[in-house]
């Protein structure tokens, strides 16, 4: 069967129109820039926003709580119950990477807690401690944080899980020998509930006084 000399420029002009019409989307992607993570982000006049870590990328799940510390770093809590602690750079800086810091916290009670600590887990060998990091939370699951009294308190919000020991309640974390780790732990006041239902923000009056607990 033999194709008219018609018909074969018909079937090049649309094959040619295909592709520059290819080749225009695939420029068009390549010219447009990747969208930041601020571009959503509604800012009054003269106002910039500036994306400076994201937890979730880091596998540091959703930070659920935060509070800045006597020295201006922004302590917070992620979802899978550690704490962190972040020195924030000079607005403008660059690099604007934060220096961000997994809080290691003794898996232990101080003395003025009822419960007493668990016995430290040995290995199979029994001749040194076992590894529990991805295991235990020394401190965590934390819906609310506040730094007064040049302390750290933390609303513990527990679901009875099996890596913390900690009840829900108020807890309050000091460094007692001066290394800038926390060191002592102190339960104040136990309260009952978990989840969504159970004890959340902490708030320090006006007089700076007192603290005032949401649950």
């Amino acid at each position: 069967m033999l194709i008219s000399t018609k018909k074969i420029k018909r079937l090049l002009a649309v094959s040619a129109l295909v592709f520059v019409g290819t080749s225009w989307i695939n420029l068009q992607q390549q010219a447009d820039p990747i969208p930041s993570k601020t571009d959503r982000l509604t800012l009054p006049p003269g106002f910039i926003a500036e994306h400076l870590h994201s937890p979730s990328d880091s596998k540091q799940g959703s930070w659920v709580s935060m509070t800045f510390d006597g020295k201006g770093r922004l302590i917070t809590s992620d979802q899978y119950g550690f704490l962190y602690r972040t020195e924030l750079p000079p607005i403008g800086s660059i690099p604007s990477q934060p220096r961000i810091e997994k809080l290691s916290i003794p898996n232990e009670f101080s003395s003025t807690d009822p419960a007493p600590p668990k016995p430290e887990k040995r290995s199979s060998r029994g001749d040194a401690p076992a590894d529990t990091t991805k295991l235990r939370v020394g401190m965590g699951y934390a819906q609310g944080l506040l730094w007064a009294f040049n302390s750290l308190y933390v609303m513990v919000n527990n679901q009875n899980r099996k890596d913390f020991e900690k009840t829900s309640g108020l807890y309050r974390l000091q460094d007692t020998d001066g290394d800038d780790q926390f060191d002592k732990i102190t339960l104040l006041k136990s309260l009952d509930g978990d989840g969504e239902h159970g004890p959340h923000s902490i708030v320090l009056t006006p007089d700076k006084k007192s603290l005032v607990v949401v649950a």
